[in-house]
């Protein structure tokens, strides 16, 4: 009986050495990760830059800890380093992100949030900031940084919709994130009339699908676990019939393996899901 507790107490022993020299990360993949969608909507307004009303501009995601989580949209083309809060946040990070060229003048922005990391990865839930800067100047050239502003949201199993005051160069500001608690399923939005064809597939697949109205839209394919994989679209479209290809690969460019996958429609607040077969 002395040789048996003697035996329990080093395996005791050992498992806290183990819970006290592991790093922290390891214990947190048990953290619950609701799955969830994130639309958030801002209008810049100048602020009388050299450059005015040109502007380039970033939104992007942080976490409780000031970690940069991902890109959602970076109008700059070569202008980047003048976001410089971006760029100190993200490091030029736009992976997933919307891009395009310097903006000709201020406007509404709209950005979908599928609460994925740049690997396409499920974040915990907690806390999440959504960060919006933008210049008219040249800013890291030793003029004034660009107005920026953010807005701190929790993610878990509760809807949230926010609409903080205006300020002077961020207006009809709002967020709302809604849980999908629905797991990686197939099921229809009937606005939606989406098809694919062929499926099961080999190299590619045409998806057709049917716009009420013109709006936004965002278009992801997810594997079994839940991971993005890719974005196929994230934009507004017009009302009507409308076509998208998915040839099968990754966002990296790398050939997806056979299996199940599921195309995810966000549009007006609502998703539907239809699963895809490839073949090899």
């Amino acid at each position: 009986m002395q040789m048996t507790f003697s035996c329990y107490k080093k395996k005791f022993l050992f498992l806290i050495f183990l819970g006290l020299t592991f790093p922290a990360n390891v214990f947190s993949q048990t953290a619950e990760r609701t799955d969830g969608m994130v639309t958030f909507s801002v209008r810049t307004v100048t602020n009388n830059g050299t450059y005015s009303p040109k502007n380039v501009l970033a939104i992007w995601v942080k976490d409780a800890q000031g970690n940069f989580v991902i890109s959602r949209k970076v109008m700059a083309a070569n202008r980047k380093q003048h976001l410089v809060q971006w760029v100190a946040s993200s490091g030029n990070n736009v992976v997933n992100a919307v891009t395009g060229a310097t903006l000709a003048s201020h406007q509404q922005h709209t950005i979908n949030w599928d609460c994925r990391n740049q690997d396409g990865i499920l974040v915990a839930d907690g806390d999440y900031e959504i960060f919006v800067e933008f210049t008219e100047r040249n800013s890291a050239n030793g003029g004034a940084a660009g107005p920026s502003t953010s807005i701190l949201f929790s993610k878990g199993s509760q809807s949230i919709t926010l609409a903080p005051a205006d300020e002077s160069n961020f207006k009809d500001i709002q967020l709302s994130y809604t849980p999908l608690n629905v797991g990686i399923e197939e099921f229809t939005d009937q606005r939606i009339h989406s098809s694919a064809f062929p499926n099961p597939f080999n190299d590619f697949v045409k998806i057709a699908f049917t716009l009420p109205e013109q709006s936004y839209i965002q278009i992801s394919v997810y594997d079994e676990t839940g991971k993005r994989i890719n974005e196929l679209v994230d934009g507004e479209l017009p009302q009507g019939k409308q076509f998208v290809e998915w040839d099968g690969r990754t966002k990296n460019g790398r050939k997806a393996g056979s299996g199940v996958y599921f195309l995810r429609f966000f549009y007006q607040g609502n998703m539907s899901m239809q699963k895809l077969i490839k073949t090899y």
